[in-house]
C-alpha cells in the first residue's frame, strides 16, 4: 500500500500573535520508517521567530490520520524566555513527584532571534490505518496567563516522501551459559558495564558511554507474571524472540555479557529496534554508538534520549567531543563530573591526556 505522506518542504508561518511574534518553520522532506512492529517519522525542523514574547509558548504537535483514527505525536514547545524557565522548574518538579500523565514533549527550545534547528523523530505501535495516513501539525499559541490564544490544524501539501521499509529485526547473537545466581533474572544496574576493551572512536579517545537501567512495565509485569524467565531463559528468547522481552529483560540480558561488548552491543542495538520510542532505550544505544565510535548513529539516538538525565549529560558531552564541538563537550561532561559521573570524569581524563600526547 501506498503511504499518504504530506511533506513541507519550506513552510512559512507568519501570524499576527498574542504580542505579534512571527514563526518561521521549515522543515525539510522527511521519512517514514515501516517496521514490523512500528512506525517512525524522522524530520528536520528549522525555526526562526521574531519579537517572541517571553512569557508565551508555542506548541507544534504533528499529527497523523487517516481521518478516521489519529495520532498525536510527541509535541515541540518554542518558549519565550520565561515560558522556557517556568517550563523547566515544572518539568523539574513533575519527576520529583513522580507525575506521569503529561503530554510526552520531544524537546522544548528557548527561542530566540535566530534559526534553531532539530532532528525530529518519533514512532508509533505500526497498524494498517498508519499506512493511508496524512502528515499535519498542530499549532498552539499559549501566552503567560496559560490561556491559548490561537491554534490551527495546518495541512502538509501532498509530495514525494522517502519510504523505508525496514527489514526484519536481526537476532544473530548465541546466548551464554552463565548465570548472575542461579535461576535468577537479575535485575539490572544503572552505570556503565562496558569496561575492560574499550573500542576506537575518532582515532584518539576512547570514549565511554553511560546507560541507565529501564524501569518495569505492563510487558515486564507480565511477563514476571507468566513466564518468570532466569537470565538462562531469557538469553534464549533474546535470540530466536526478542520482541517477547520487555525492555529491561533485554538490558539485563545485555549487562550479562558485560565481558563480550561485542554481545552487548548487539542486544542494545536490538532494544532499540523494537522500543524505537522509548527515552532509555534510545540513550543506551546512543552510550553503544558513542563507544564505537559511530557519531551519525549516536546524535539520532541522542535526540529521543530523555535530556534530563546526568546520563545524558555525559553521553552528549562525549558526543559533542567526537564531532569536534570542544567547548560545548568539556562543558557538559564537566557538568556531569560535578554532579558525580565516573564516565564523564574518565571521558575528560581521556581527552586531556591524548590531547597533551597530541602537542608535545
Amino acid at each position: 500500500m501506498k503511504l499518504k505522506t504530506n511533506i513541507l518542504f519550506s513552510l512559512l508561518l507568519c501570524g499576527t500573535f498574542a504580542t505579534a511574534q512571527n514563526l518561521r518553520l521549515d522543515i525539510l522532506p522527511p521519512s517514514v520508517t515501516l517496521r514490523q512492529d512500528s512506525a517512525v517519522i524522522s524530520m528536520k525542523m528549522t525555526f526562526g521567530a521574531s519579537q517572541m514574547d517571553s512569557k508565551s509558548h508555542i506548541c507544534l504537535t504533528p499529527i497523523l490520520t487517516d481521518g478516521e483514527h489519529s495520532e498525536e505525536l510527541p509535541r515541540i514547545l518554542l518558549n519565550g524566555e520565561r515560558a522556557h524557565r517556568l517550563y523547566r522548574r515544572t518539568s523539574a518538579l513533575n519527576k520529583r513527584r513522580g507525575k506521569t500523565d503529561v503530554p510526552p514533549v520531544f524537546t522544548a527550545i528557548a527561542l530566540d532571534e535566530g534559526n534553531q534547528s532539530i532532528d525530529y523523530r518519533a514512532s508509533l505501535p505500526m497498524a494498517e490505518w498508519v499506512q493511508q495516513a496524512s502528515l499535519n501539525i498542530k499549532k498552539e499559541v499559549i501566552n503567560g496567563n496559560g490561556k491559548k490564544t490561537q491554534s490551527e490544524n495546518i495541512p502538509i501539501p501532498d509530495k514525494a516522501i522517502k519510504i523505508i521499509r525496514a527489514t526484519k529485526t536481526e537476532s544473530v547473537f548465541v546466548p551464554r551459559q552463565d548465570r548472575t545466581r542461579e535461576g535468577d533474572f537479575a535485575a539490572s544496574p544503572s552505570a556503565s558495564v562496558i569496561s575492560e576493551s574499550r573500542p576506537v572512536s575518532s582515532g584518539r579517545q576512547h570514549f565511554k558511554g553511560s546507560y541507565v537501567s529501564p524501569e518495569s512495565d505492563a510487558t515486564d509485569e507480565r511477563n514476571q507474571k507468566e513466564l518468570n524467565f532466569s537470565l538462562d531463559e531469557a538469553r534464549v528468547i533474546a535470540e530466536i524472540n526478542p520482541q517477547m522481552l520487555s525492555l529491561r529483560e533485554l538490558y539485563t540480558v545485555a549487562i550479562s555479557y558485560k565481558n563480550t561488548p561485542e554481545q552487548f552491543y548487539k542486544i542494545i542495538d536490538i532494544s532499540v529496534k523494537i522500543y524505537p520510542a522509548s527515552p532509555v532505550a534510545n540513550l543506551n544505544a546512543a552510550a553503544a554508538a558513542i563507544e564505537r565510535g559511530n557519531t551519525q548513529a549516536a546524535g539520532r539516538y541522542l535526540q529521543m534520549a530523555s535530556h534530563e538525565t546526568l546520563a545524558y549529560k555525559n553521553c552528549r558531552g562525549a558526543y559533542e567531543l567526537l564531532c569536534n564541538n570542544t567547548y560545548e563537550g568539556i562543558r557538559l561532561l564537566k557538568a556531569a563530573k560535578a554532579e558525580g559521573s565516573e564516565e564523564a570524569t574518565y571521558n575528560l581524563k581521556i581527552f586531556f591526556e591524548s590531547n597533551q600526547t597530541n602537542i608535545q
